[in-house]
């Protein structure tokens, strides 16, 4: 089986903060289960834009950037370019969105038959209560 994950279950596995054990976990019970990862490649763009908005505000260093960009680049994930524009425009629709954005996720993962999970609460809601099954990541609880 295939599974979707959008970019801020790759920045919580490449960055270490509040959600980086829950995706790390994710990701080996992914690999466990040989399962394969897909993502957009809008993916890695707004993978970028997250880690330079965590660079400007000083929550992270450029080394650790750099690091991250590493766990990035070791993961096992596809990245795929957008086939479907009117899909994705049609399911942004139904979202009720102005932007393509988390659309192009859900695209993908219908055309794929995949799950798509996420840590983004807002969007599990509003795709589920149109019909569209996204996961949301374990919510992080402190030991």
């Amino acid at each position: 089986m295939a599974v979707v994950t959008d970019a801020n279950v790759l920045v919580a596995v490449s960055i270490d903060d509040a959600r980086s054990r829950v995706a790390q976990e994710k990701m080996l019970e992914w690999a466990a289960a040989d399962e394969q990862l897909h993502a957009p490649a809008l993916a890695l763009f707004e993978v970028a834009s997250a880690f330079t908005g965590m660079l400007s505000a000083g929550m992270v260093s450029a080394a650790q950037i750099r690091t991250a960009a590493l766990v990035l680049d070791g993961l096992p994930v596809a990245y795929h370019p957008m086939r479907d524009i009117p899909l994705t425009i049609e399911i942004a629709s139904r979202l009720q969105r102005r932007s393509a954005y988390d659309a192009a996720y859900i695209a993908l993962a219908e055309q794929m038959g995949a799950e798509l999970w996420t840590f983004d609460g807002p969007l599990a809601r509003n795709a589920a209560s149109v019909g569209f099954p996204v996961l949301l990541m374990p919510m992080v609880t402190e030991p």
